[in-house]
């Protein structure tokens, strides 16, 4: 059940991450700031998944496995966002209005 919870929050940030990025993105003329609201919001849930994983773990050695596995997931979440970020507004700029 303990591992449910760990990829669910894992998902979680990667959903919420791309779907407010993708939402900002209709609203601003660059994908700077979407991506950065977007990598804000993955940050504090896994921070917030890390805090819990930190309380919730046994041993020392899973504590530290648990959050190594957030900042990883943290990272490719980044750059997926950001390649999809890039491609959804280069296919905006070539679109014409």
């Amino acid at each position: 059940m303990v591992l449910f919870f760990f990829t669910l929050c894992i998902l979680l940030a990667a959903a919420a991450s791309f779907l407010w990025s993708w939402k900002r993105l209709l609203d601003f003329n660059s994908y700077k700031k979407p991506f950065l609201e977007g990598t804000i919001l993955n940050f504090i849930i896994l921070l917030s998944g890390s805090l819990w994983w930190t309380v919730i773990s046994g041993s020392s050695e899973e504590r530290w496995t648990g959050i190594f596995y957030f900042l990883i997931c943290f990272l490719v979440i980044l750059v997926l966002n950001g390649a999809v970020l890039a491609f959804l507004y280069s296919k905006r700029k070539d679109t014409p209005s």
